[in-house]
């Protein structure tokens, strides 16, 4: 198994050793020397992505991002309007690893480095024996070959589009552990792709229509309306109807953006701090209640920041019939079987755990809406009651009917349920507290958590920890929204377990990467 990373002070004699037997003995590009060791120019400025197979080095690519380059230098031309390209110095891999599984991990990993590093443009002088190759993986030629003998190298640019556009990106495309976007069914790509349909025509109206009807059933309540855009958007239009003084109750991210919606929204409020990670304290809340009189209290049911599901109804046993209750369900709806049976209002979207496509909004609600002239136009929920109000997309509406016969609330119980007890028993440190621990998204608090994310994303699975937040508190999140199969999740325990090792053990010997 290789292992990828960046390179540390204690790889360099290996890099030169590598380097020496793929530029002076096999390609002759350098002359030979006794130590048998090459050291590059450019070392100083290099960036080392690594291969290691039991501690030896067998594949590195040399990044280099300093002017000029190397290509510059032999007289080529490059394009003036690129924003801080880079350049591969040395693509180097030894002969017996050389097959296409260790060129899919470098390039895979290659990918990744440039997404952190913002660089969506990268030269090579590529062997011409390799040309096909490079070619698979979206390198395109730029100028005329260079160089002479066994030793002739073609000017080429990868940029991000030739790569997207190539017939490995698929191959090389991480499996999605993600709260969104997730992944999504065939089925549902497959819906997405019908010619739109004219919102205003009855087929459009009777999908709209059929859809709204399953979300009723599926959230148990009367009343569904549906708008383009994001659960921010539904949040939004809910705060449009908040009357009167509320309570929010804050628990984490995404319990702080619903008092910025209120906020905005210039509604009065009071505000209910939850301990990151902890289920509701419902004697402090049942006295603050007690103290106060509300109209309306406003929480998410998964707090999705710490992987925290909320207890709605014991939330319920303590309200009057006064009381509105309104719940953010973005991150709940789709995880397992819940009934939103007594809340005012309810948000979620298309593209969590319903398994659907982003794009579209849904707020449910237990009374019908009427329209008013004081909201604005697209955040007035009483204009969207009789269904299509604004221009509207057939093709989200198809994907989310496809995604809802898709949807399996058992099997997805059962991977989360697998998930955590795999996580809990290798040791990992989980936010949520057994008893809170939501079914669709788990927050690991991880010292090296960012690091721990790029090796799982070098290593094919995308997680969540590179928002602000996560990166604060030194959080990351695997969630089994969407598509994904029990072999998937066992598979990224393993690479979990394996990874976490390698970096407890990086850290012990204080390794600090090479030329950073």
């Amino acid at each position: 198994m290789i292992d990828f990373s960046i390179a540390t002070a204690d790889d360099a004699e290996a890099i030169h050793e590598l380097n020496y037997l793929t530029f002076t003995e096999e390609i002759p590009q350098h002359q030979p020397n006794i130590e048998r060791k090459r050291i590059d120019r450019f070392h100083d400025q290099n960036t080392y992505l690594i291969g290691k197979e039991d501690d030896r080095l067998v594949a590195m690519i040399a990044i280099r991002k300093h002017r000029p380059f190397s290509l510059e230098e032999k007289g080529v031309t490059l394009e003036e309007t690129l924003t801080d390209p880079a350049e591969i110095r040395l693509l180097s891999v030894r002969p017996e690893y050389r097959n296409s599984r260790t060129f899919m991990q470098l390039m895979r990993f290659l990918m990744v480095y440039l997404e952190r590093e913002t660089i969506d443009h990268v030269y090579i002088s590529g062997t011409t024996r390799e040309a096909k190759l490079y070619a698979r993986f979206g390198f395109t030629p730029i100028a005329a070959t260079l160089g002479s003998g066994d030793a002739q190298f073609v000017p080429m640019l990868l940029s991000r589009a030739t790569y997207e556009r190539s017939v490995i990106a698929d191959v090389l495309r991480p499996l999605h552990f993600l709260a969104g976007p997730v992944e999504v069914a065939p089925t549902v790509r497959q819906a997405a792709q019908q010619a739109p349909r004219p919102h205003r025509t009855a087929s459009m109206r009777q999908l709209d229509q059929d859809l709204r009807g399953r979300m009723c059933q599926l959230l148990d309540l009367p009343h569904v309306s549906m708008a383009v855009g994001s659960g921010t958007l539904a949040n939004d239009i809910v705060a449009q109807q908040l009357t009167g003084h509320g309570l929010i109750l804050n628990g984490g991210e995404f319990g702080q953006r619903l008092i910025d919606h209120a906020a905005r929204a210039g509604k009065s409020f009071d505000v209910h701090t939850l301990p990151p990670g902890h289920p509701i304290d419902l004697k402090q809340l049942a006295h603050q209640l007690r103290q106060t009189a509300y109209n309306w209290i406003w929480l998410t049911h998964c707090e999705t920041s710490t992987g925290v599901l909320y207890d709605l109804d014991a939330v319920k046993v303590l309200l009057d019939q006064r009381t509105a209750l309104v719940v953010d369900a973005i991150s709940a709806v789709g995880t397992g079987h819940f009934s939103y049976d007594g809340c005012t209002f309810v948000t979620t979207v298309s593209g969590k755990a319903i398994g659907g496509l982003p794009g579209l909004a849904f707020i449910a609600h237990a009374d019908r809406v009427l329209p008013s002239l004081c909201i604005p136009r697209y955040l007035d929920l009483g204009l969207y009651a009789e269904g299509v109000a604004f221009s509207g997309s057939s093709n989200l509406l198809l994907a989310c009917q496809a995604a809802l016969d898709a949807l399996d609330l058992n099997q997805a119980a059962i991977k989360m349920t697998y998930l955590e007890q795999a996580v809990r028993a290798t040791g990992f440190q989980l936010l949520a507290q057994q008893e809170a621990q939501a079914p669709g998204i788990l927050t690991i608090v991880h010292p090296s958590a960012t690091d721990l994310g790029d090796a799982l994303r070098i290593q094919g699975y995308h997680v969540q920890y590179e928002s602000d937040y996560l990166v604060y508190n030194q959080w990351l999140q695997i969630s089994t929204m969407g598509q994904t199969t029990m072999r998937q999740i066992e598979r990224l325990v393993r690479v979990l377990v394996r990874e976490n090792q390698r970096i407890i053990i990086k850290n012990e010997k204080n390794e600090r990467p090479l030329n950073p």
